[in-house]
């Protein structure tokens, strides 16, 4: 008996140990209870989001064993958005998705769209991640035969604001478009959705094992799904009984081009800013060492490598070394693609490359989790320059 008691509790302890092992991941199906969400005739968003979700948590309890899924709700009740936020946060989940559907005015209008947020505190370094996850939900869905992506977006929604994790919001398909109700309605179509979900969550999972985002995957996918694909040359009118083709959806392509137009305006703001409050910070930084400096002078030293017509760019320099490191070495803590660079007897361990100081301002957030030290520096050609000398390159006073 008591060695039955022994092997019986140290079974407990070993599953226990496995259990907190775990990672987390909560699954949001929005609205419910009294908040249908929006609806069509006795269609409801509460109840699609619902069934969607319960698939996904099926799948992943199925097919990923280190993983331990939390559902903010598994039946047909209401949670405030900040009960929703509080589970996550509360059970220290790795991330969080929120299952939606969308509607229109335009019955037209249709697709799938995936949405995260980047500006409060607590996304700083979760935003590459969340990024990541929105545009593998909207490749997988277009894989899996969705015809219609309205891509990516940036917003301040309260569940992906709030939650201290990897978030994203998905929008699977408008209740008010015949086809994508339909579909979206159906054991098929929610069981199909749910599988897209699934194998973007594994693929997020396989990317970001290290903790950090590869840049280079991240921009090949915004390159290919950061924007609204259609694959629709023809749209059926459902009201026509002579079963004629009315011209392709007009609406939607509108809509994403005036989309498109907004996120390259707001993201060239963006980027104005950060330039901006970096020369500020530049000219901050001169002042309290006691050196005068007028930015409108500052020029490169003109070297063979570094001529004024090669646009500068930035990197982040992650370490100071006796001699260049090798990928795989133990001091480069998982990083790859770090390239050194002679400095006097020492070297200097640069990583990633952009034009953007915006991207690379983003990107030193999550280096800094490995790398408290890191810091932006910035090369026009093969020749380094001061921050001050490119901020001021790429945005010259007039």
């Amino acid at each position: 008996m008591r060695r039955f008691l022994f092997i019986l509790v140290s079974l407990m302890c070993a599953w226990q140990a496995v259990a907190a092992r775990k990672v987390v991941w909560v699954i949001d199906a929005g609205h419910g209870g009294h908040d249908i969400g929006c609806e069509f005739g006795y269609v409801y968003e509460k109840d699609i989001c619902l069934a969607v979700a319960k698939e996904v948590g099926r799948l992943v309890k199925k097919d990923l064993s280190d993983v331990r899924v939390e559902f903010t709700r598994e039946r047909d009740r209401f949670l405030s958005l900040q009960q929703r936020c509080d589970i996550a946060n509360q059970r220290g989940a790795e991330l969080f998705i929120s299952i939606h559907v969308n509607s229109a005015p335009n019955p037209q209008a249709r697709g799938t769209e995936s949405f995260f947020a980047t500006n409060t505190p607590t996304k700083g370094r979760q935003a590459g991640k969340s990024e990541l996850l929105a545009l593998l939900l909207q490749k997988y869905y277009l894989n899996n035969g969705r015809e219609v992506s309205r891509g990516v977006k940036k917003r301040e929604l309260y569940v992906c604001e709030h939650t201290n994790m990897t978030s994203v919001l998905t929008e699977v398909g408008f209740i008010t478009n015949t086809a994508d109700r339909t579909y979206i309605n159906s054991k098929e179509g929610q069981a199909e959705l749910a599988r897209s979900i699934v194998q973007s969550l594994k693929e997020w999972k396989s990317l970001t094992t290290s903790g950090m985002v590869p840049q280079r995957t991240l921009r090949d996918l915004r390159f290919a799904y950061w924007s609204p694909v259609s694959k629709v040359a023809e749209v059926v009118n459902p009201q026509a009984a002579t079963g004629k083709a009315e011209p392709a959806d007009s609406q939607l392509m509108a809509d994403a081009k005036a989309q498109a137009e907004a996120d390259a305006k707001a993201k060239e703001e963006a980027e104005a800013k950060a330039v901006a409050e970096a020369q500020a910070a530049e000219a901050e930084k001169a002042a309290k060492a006691g050196i005068t400096v007028d930015s409108t002078l500052i020029a490169a030293t003109p070297t063979d490598n570094a001529s004024e017509e090669v646009k500068p760019h930035f990197a982040i320099q992650l370490m100071n070394t006796a001699k260049p490191i090798h990928d795989g070495d133990p001091r480069l803590k998982g990083f790859k693609g770090v390239r050194f660079i002679a400095a006097g007897e020492r070297f200097k361990g640069i990583y990633s490359y952009s034009e953007s100081y915006l991207d690379i301002k983003n990107e030193l957030v999550e280096v800094r989790e490995t790398f408290p030290e890191a810091f932006i520096v910035a090369f026009r050609g093969n020749q380094q320059i001061t921050t001050a000398e490119a901020l001021n390159a790429l945005n010259p006073k007039q």
